[in-house]
């Protein structure tokens, strides 16, 4: 006899803001930054039950992103984050949420690099071991 497994509980479609402490990601992020202190204006965006930390702009960092699995809740997304400090400008094109300045489309790697305020690959490389 083959069982199943109960169906999950139905949940209702949306995004829920938590602490950045929640986010599944947080320590990639924390790892990676420049400005760690960055985090305390952070929050996690919770689609179901998976939490992305959203990072602010400051401190060098000039611009954020964020890609959602459907336009719908990317624009949930940018209810939620608008009018936070470090979200500004923030906006959906497609199932992207995106927040400070555009990214320049000329940038090559390293400079893309700083401009999301993330250290050297050799800085966040020991993290890993």
């Amino acid at each position: 006899m083959i069982r199943t497994c109960p169906p999950p509980a139905r949940q209702p479609l949306g995004v829920q803001l938590l602490a950045a402490e929640e986010a599944c990601d947080f320590e990639y992020w924390a790892s990676r930054l420049v400005h760690v202190e960055l985090l305390l204006g952070a929050v996690a965006v919770a689609v179901y039950r998976l939490p992305l930390l959203a990072v602010p702009v400051s401190r060098g960092r000039r611009g954020g992103r964020m890609n959602m699995l459907h336009e719908g809740f990317a624009e949930l997304t940018v209810r939620e984050l608008r009018g936070r400090p470090g979200f500004h400008d923030v906006a959906a094109s497609g199932t992207h949420v995106v927040w400070g300045e555009p990214v320049p489309a000329d940038l090559d790697p390293d400079a893309r690099r700083r401009f999301f305020g993330l250290r050297e690959r050799a800085d966040w490389e020991v993290w890993r071991a």
